[in-house]
């Protein structure tokens, strides 16, 4: 639509700007913030503050173990938080394993319809 900008542009412009939504993300489980503060915070949408949650995890472990207390920064001090971390990373793993398993028959069905899933038109 015209006069919009994309998400990534926006977010680019942020960082222009300074910000950081690691600066928002406290550290320690018992200190976890939900999406919905971080949203009212920033002043960001749910969807742009996904989209920064997950750029910023490739530089930094952001947690969120699925039990309704939010996003937190695993404090390395604390033999429980690594022991988080090490879950974390567990459930994650997991969870992209199940994802790919569960297109092997979307995959399949294209190849057997003659199409290229990586092809890009």
């Amino acid at each position: 639509m015209e006069g919009q900008i994309e998400l990534l542009d926006y977010l680019k412009s942020l960082e222009k700007d300074g910000f950081d939504i690691l600066d928002y993300i406290p550290t320690g489980h018992a200190n976890a913030v939900t999406r919905a503060y971080l949203c009212s915070v920033t002043g960001l949408d749910d969807r742009t503050v996904r989209y920064a949650i997950s750029q910023a995890r490739r530089e930094m472990p952001i947690l969120n173990m699925q039990d309704g207390s939010g996003y937190f920064i695993p404090d390395m001090n604390l033999a429980e938080e690594r022991s988080l971390l090490k879950r974390y990373v567990q459930q994650e793993t997991s969870r992209g394993k199940q994802i790919f398993w569960s297109l092997i028959g979307a995959r399949k069905t294209l190849r057997n319809c003659g199409i290229d899933w990586r092809d890009v038109s």
